[in-house]
């Protein structure tokens, strides 16, 4: 009788476990990002931070807010002056991205950003999160634009994420 007692208890643990684990579900998405920089709640060593509102059909992003701090930069995409121009800066910092309902996501990133063309491509990786989102980690997301200065990014991002069911 112990045996079976056992032997049930072993196969709810296990069915829980299998439970907690189909729980989550990844998809692609894609969305636009128009950012702008602010001064507001920057805490970036280098004063550099953007805020904007994803614009997305994906429910779990649309209308969220990305707020992108930069941690550090360097002219020439960190390269011998003689492989790239000064114009082209390399940089890293962070982001978070919280979403009406659905909880947030921080990434870290690294990117370049041709000042001469106002372009740039930057690619982030998911490291916590909070609410649905407690683990999408290690999913990356691709985001390039155009733009600079007071006039703003107009940014393309896709990427996947992985949502855990309520």
């Amino acid at each position: 009788m112990k045996a079976i007692w056992l032997s049930a208890a072993t196969l709810a643990v296990l069915a829980c476990a299998a439970t907690a684990t189909s729980a989550q579900t990844c998809r692609n998405f894609e969305g636009t990002i128009l950012l702008h920089l602010t001064k507001e709640g920057c805490t970036s060593p280098v004063g550099i931070c953007t805020v904007g509102k994803v614009q997305s059909g994906d429910p779990s992003l649309a209308d969220a807010n990305w707020f992108f701090t930069s941690l550090g930069r360097s002219p020439s995409a960190g390269l011998p002056a003689k492989l790239q121009p000064a114009s082209m800066l390399s940089y890293a910092g962070s982001v978070v991205v919280t979403t009406p309902r659905d909880g947030t996501f921080t990434t870290t990133n690294a990117g370049v950003y041709d000042t001469k063309a106002g372009a740039f491509s930057q690619l982030d990786r998911i490291t916590s999160g909070t609410g649905k989102f407690t683990d999408t980690k290690d999913r990356l997301i691709f985001i390039t634009g155009t733009g600079g200065g007071d006039a703003g990014f107009k940014s393309h991002v896709r990427g996947e994420l992985c949502l855990n069911s309520p």
